[in-house]
């Protein structure tokens, strides 16, 4: 017979700032694990295991318990399609001005604004849907553009050029010369979508990341470590469209 016990708001006092506040599962098992979601922290552990023991064992992982809170608490909000709503394009700020209509329609208007006629405006879904097909639709005819334009101006050749939803990674280069590019790059801009662009294209001349291929992507972006910097510590923010 399986037994556990649950028990929520224990408090973990690593020093002495504001405690962590986490959800303890003890049940038939031999050692203890953690999780970090956006409920917070949840640990798992031996139905036995003293209270006093979980606490040892948890400051030892303090800097990755730390670390897992500080990246959830990063998260940024998911965007809402509604009136007034904001995203970025291109690095710029757009306001979505959504109109209900019979048909669906998003077009570009004055002063950074996108006017979204659509019949569903009280469903989110179908509108996040209708949203999400448009902005990928523009990532990648501007994607195609600029790896078209500095393919050339540097003597270059990819076969292709595809859309990319990975979660970890911004863009890939495979042996046939396919580049892929995540969508979510166009929220960035055009500085660091050319990066990415410039990283990939550099690996058709070297399928690693030796100093030679870094020697070409500065050859091909001498700026990119500054865009490089943007998405070590900003790229999460992209990921408020999903």
């Amino acid at each position: 017979m399986f037994n556990f016990i649950v028990k929520k708001n224990i408090k973990l006092q690593f020093s002495d700032e504001k405690p962590i506040i986490y959800e303890l599962i003890k049940g038939n098992r031999k050692t203890i694990s953690m999780r970090v979601t956006e409920n917070g922290l949840t640990v798992n552990a031996p139905l036995l295991m003293s209270q006093n023991r979980i606490n040892e064992l948890l400051k030892t992982k303090q800097k990755w318990i730390e670390k897992k809170i500080s990246l959830m608490l990063s998260v940024p909000k998911k965007l809402v399609v509604k009136n007034k709503e904001k995203f970025k394009f291109l690095g710029k700020k757009i306001e979505i001005i959504l109109i209900k209509s019979d048909s669906l329609n998003i077009i570009w208007g004055k002063n950074n604004a996108l006017f979204f006629y659509s019949k569903n405006v009280d469903c989110q879904e179908i509108l996040k849907d209708n949203f999400k097909n448009w902005i990928k639709n523009r990532a990648l005819e501007y994607f195609k553009q600029r790896v078209k334009e500095i393919s050339k101006e540097h003597g270059l050749s990819p076969r292709a050029v595809f859309l990319s939803n990975a979660k970890t990674r911004w863009g890939t280069c495979n042996s046939k010369s396919e580049v892929r590019l995540n969508w979510r790059l166009i929220q960035a801009s055009p500085s660091v979508i050319d990066y990415v662009i410039c990283h990939e294209l550099a690996h058709l001349k070297f399928m690693n990341h030796s100093d030679q291929f870094w020697d070409e992507v500065e050859k091909l972006c001498p700026k990119f470590k500054a865009d490089e910097k943007f998405l070590k510590e900003k790229g999460l923010e992209l990921y408020s469209i999903d």
